[in-house]
C-alpha cells in the first residue's frame, strides 16, 4: 500500500480480487438486456400496440438490467481511484442500497399506476419480500458487522438480476398475445 492510499504493483493500481466475477456477470446483465429489447422489438414487429403494462415490464427488464450492469462495475470502477478495499466494499454497499431501496419504492408505484384496476399480485410481494436478503447483506457489509467485501455485493447484484429474469419468464407470454 502506497502512502497516498492507492494499492499499487509496478506502477498500476491493482484490480480487486473479485473483478473478473463483476465483469462476467457485467456482461451477462447486458445480455438480458439485449434479449429483452429483441423481444419488445418483435413483439412491436406483429403490429400489436404495447399496453401500459407491455410499458412497464419494458422498463422494468431495462431498468434492472442496467442497474445490474452499474452494480457489477461500481467497485471494479471504485478501485481504480485512491480508495481503500475495505471503503471502495462499502461505499459499493451504500450507492447500492440506496439505488435498489428507491427502485424498490418506484416500481411499486409505478405497476399500480400501470394497472389501476388490478391488486398487486403475490409473486410482486414475494420477490419485494425476499429483497430483504440483499438489503440486509448490504446493511452488515456498511455497518462493518461482517469484514467488508464482494459477497453481500455479489448476492445483492445476482438478486437484481434474478428477480428481472423471473419476472421475464412470468410474463414472457404476455408478450406473445394481445
Amino acid at each position: 500500500m502506497s502512502s497516498d492510499g492507492l494499492d499499487l504493483v509496478g506502477g498500476e493500481i491493482m484490480e480487486l480480487p473479485s473483478s473478473g466475477y463483476f465483469y462476467c456477470l457485467a456482461a451477462l446483465s447486458m445480455a438480458f438486456v439485449g434479449f429483452t429489447s429483441i423481444v419488445v422489438v418483435l413483439h412491436q414487429g406483429t403490429g400489436k400496440p404495447l399496453s401500459p403494462l407491455h410499458f412497464l415490464f419494458t422498463r422494468f427488464f431495462v431498468d434492472l438490467g442496467l442497474i445490474a450492469t452499474g452494480f457489477y462495475l461500481l467497485a471494479p470502477t471504485l478501485a481504480i481511484g485512491p480508495i481503500r478495499e475495505d471503503l471502495v466494499w462499502r461505499l459499493s454497499s451504500v450507492i447500492m442500497l440506496a439505488a435498489l431501496v428507491c427502485w424498490l419504492l418506484i416500481f411499486a408505484r409505478r405497476r399500480v399506476r400501470a394497472t389501476p384496476k388490478k391488486r398487486l399480485p403475490l409473486r410482486y410481494w414475494v420477490t419485494t419480500i425476499l429483497s430483504i436478503v440483499p438489503i440486509a447483506a448490504l446493511c452488515l457489509n456498511i455497518a462493518s458487522v461482517i469484514t467488508p467485501g464482494p459477497f453481500p455485493l455479489a448476492i445483492t447484484i445476482l438478486y437484481v438480476l434474478t428477480y428481472a429474469s423471473v419476472v421475464f419468464i412470468l410474463n414472457y407470454s404476455l408478450f406473445l398475445r394481445d
